[in-house]
């Protein structure tokens, strides 16, 4: 069956043929938009820590890492929009094919009400929004700068509209809409940059880089008010009623939660478990470094987390086998990243940030292999997600968050190589779960399908 052009106002039927070529080049920009978004995430760093230096940047990093980490749990939306509106138009392409060939089958539509992406991005932004705004009073103990109550208002709203865009991103990737996509991503990371940039330029370093971490979140309304086609991918039918819907995005953002305290959030928990030995200029040197190696794997991968979502839902049969190529991926970008940072790292520390942040060879090297490890883990836990389950998903991003955790507090030696050791290790033990979930799952289906067969 030909498919409208995706980017057509109005339309909601499943991609066939005809739409590989629009697909293909709406991946293209999505892989240009990404690269950009990196480009810019190294830009906002480097103003930053110009801005502020060793001694102050843990303050920007922890702002910006909890900011990230509630938008990372409020990415459960997208991640179970991406799944239900793909699987919806899996169905649908299915009772086609079906009518086509004098076979038809009665879709039998989701119990309860239908769930509306945008309204649903709205509920789960106002709760986390709330949420910011009932642990303000613990900011302090952990770290996180408050800026007299500003800095709390302005991540309140932020995290409202990193919601709104969760589902919007959710239901333009469902619908394999690229290029809008690819839109947003660079919009959002444009208008980061933008912000930035001006903060550094006028002196406000608190709440001018407070202001930059959020500025993305409106991105949201512009696509909404400005493209026909992101309106008519919200609009899309779910596989799953309200009721179910809701359970499997609380599962995600449970995982997700999970996910931010090993990606974004790692800086806020590194602040917190500092050492009294652990020198100020060493821990915002360590954060930096952490950042800087880990942006290359991770960057990418959460771009393209929902066009992975849909590599695995399209590969269920495969079983674990379809993990092979994405795993040696992430693992030869990690082991090639590692020789540059070895090489390069320093020198290229000293000349952007100064040499206040310096930091070894060996040890910028050793946390560019670490970011293998949540590398991987977002793959299998992604495959997870895609094969539809949810509690393994869950189950590997939370023994992976504790193992890190307990490494953290409990390894000997300086900060570097505590970090270094929990990023590898501790996600380390989360692949494994998740692998043998999916063996255990696929060994119990097989014969089911056989079966049926």
């Amino acid at each position: 069956m030909a498919s409208p052009d995706p980017a057509e106002p109005g339309t909601d039927t499943a991609p066939g043929p005809d739409s590989a070529r629009p697909a293909a080049g709406g991946l293209r920009a999505l892989t240009m938009a990404t690269l950009f978004a990196a480009a810019s995430g190294y830009l906002v760093m480097l103003i930053a820590g110009r801005a502020l230096g060793p001694a102050d940047y843990p303050l920007f990093a922890t702002y910006w890492g909890a900011f990230f980490a509630l938008g990372g749990v409020a990415n459960g939306l997208m991640q179970e929009a991406t799944r239900a509106v793909r699987s919806a138009r899996q169905l649908a392409a299915q009772d086609d094919d079906n009518a086509a060939t004098t076979r038809p089958r009665a879709a039998v539509p989701p119990p309860g009400p239908r769930v509306r992406l945008l309204p649903s991005g709205l509920v789960l932004g106002v709760a986390l929004a709330a949420a910011v705004v009932v642990s303000a009073p613990a900011w302090t103990s952990v770290g996180l700068p408050t800026f007299s109550g500003l800095g709390v208002a302005i991540m309140a709203f932020g995290i409202l509209g990193f919601s709104l865009q969760a589902a919007t991103a959710g239901a333009l990737s469902g619908t394999e809409k690229w290029g809008l996509y690819a839109v947003l991503v660079t919009v959002d990371a444009a208008l980061r940059l933008v912000v930035a940039g001006i903060a550094w330029w006028i002196g406000d370093a608190a709440l001018g880089f407070a202001l930059a971490t959020v500025a993305g979140a409106v991105t949201w309304a512009l696509l909404v008010a400005l493209s026909p086609a992101t309106r008519s991918a919200l609009a899309s039918a779910l596989d799953v009623g309200r009721g179910q819907f809701w359970r499997n995005t609380g599962t995600a953002m449970l995982a997700s939660a999970g996910t931010s305290a090993l990606v974004t959030g790692f800086p806020l928990f590194v602040t917190a478990t500092a050492r009294p030995d652990d020198p100020a200029p060493l821990v915002g040197a360590v954060i930096l470094a952490i950042t800087l190696t880990r942006a290359p794997l991770l960057v990418p991968l959460t771009s393209f987390q929902s066009a992975i979502i849909v590599y695995f839902v399209e590969r269920r049969r495969q079983g674990p086998r379809a993990l092979a190529l994405p795993l040696a991926a992430v693992t030869a970008v990690g082991v090639v990243g590692a020789g540059a940072a070895w090489l390069l790292g320093p020198w290229l520390i000293r000349v952007l940030f100064g040499a206040e942040f310096e930091l070894s060879g060996p040890v910028l090297a050793a946390l560019t292999a670490a970011s293998v490890g949540t590398a991987a883990l977002m793959v299998t836990g992604n495959a997870a997600l895609a094969f539809d389950r949810h509690l393994l998903y869950n189950v590997g991003w939370w023994v992976a968050v504790v193992a890190a955790a307990a490494l953290l507090v409990a390894v000997p030696g300086p900060l570097d190589v505590r970090s270094a050791i929990a990023l590898l290790a501790g996600p380390g033990i989360g692949v494994l779960v998740h692998i043998a979930g999916l063996v255990v799952v696929t060994a119990r289906s097989s014969p089911l399908e056989e079966r049926d067969q």
